[in-house]
This record gives structure tokens, sequence and C-alpha cells, in this order.
């Protein structure tokens, strides 16, 4: 009975690992996802501003203003999602220091 009380404990021990493992790339693979998401934002905003002034000088404007209602927000936009996307990557480095130092990932922390 003693091998099979090993044997069971054993099982339990690794399946949880395992889990906890998948949580963790799996929390990766959302950060990262979200990641690009707000890259492609960012260069949405850019081909939006392009095509606004682009529309500009095609009406005949000899100048633009940086002011502009349009390219501020296009902008803010961008900054933004910069600043996202910087704080992803120090929750992706979080994770992986846990898991290089082995101590427990906060799984709590992932931005779904």
């Amino acid at each position: 009975m003693g091998f099979l009380k090993d044997a069971r404990r054993s099982f339990l021990k690794y399946s949880e690992m395992l889990i906890d493992k998948t949580e963790e790339y799996t929390r990766l693979a959302k950060l990262n996802l979200e990641i690009k998401r707000l890259e492609y934002m960012i260069e949405k905003n850019h081909i939006e501003i392009g095509e606004y002034v682009s529309g500009k000088i095609a009406e005949g404007a000899a100048e633009l203003r940086l002011d502009d209602e349009t390219i501020k927000t296009r902008h803010q936009n961008i900054l933004a999602n910069r600043e996202t996307i910087a704080a992803r990557r120090r929750e992706i480095e979080e994770i992986k220091q846990a898991r290089s130092t082995g101590g427990p990932v906060d799984p709590g922390k992932a931005a779904d």
C-alpha cells in the first residue's frame, strides 16, 4: 500500500506542477497577444494620421497645426498604447524571473 500512496502523491504533485506551468504559459501568450494588438493599434493610428495629412494636402491646405484635434487624439492613442506595451513587457519579465527563481507566479496579474 505504501507504494500506491507514494505513487498517488507523486502523481498529484506533478499534475499540479503541470497545471501551474500551463497557466503560466497561458498568461505569457495572453500578454504577448495583447502586445501584438497594441502594436497593430499604433500602426493603425500612424496610418490614420498619414491619411488625414494627405487628405488636408489634397484639399489644398498650405499648413497643418500639430494641435489639430485629429492629430492630437491619434498621437495620444499612440503614447497610451506604448505605455501599455511597456507595462505588459514588464509583466512578462516578472513572470520569467519568478520562473527562474522558482518563486510563485501571481495568476491574478494577467491582462484579460
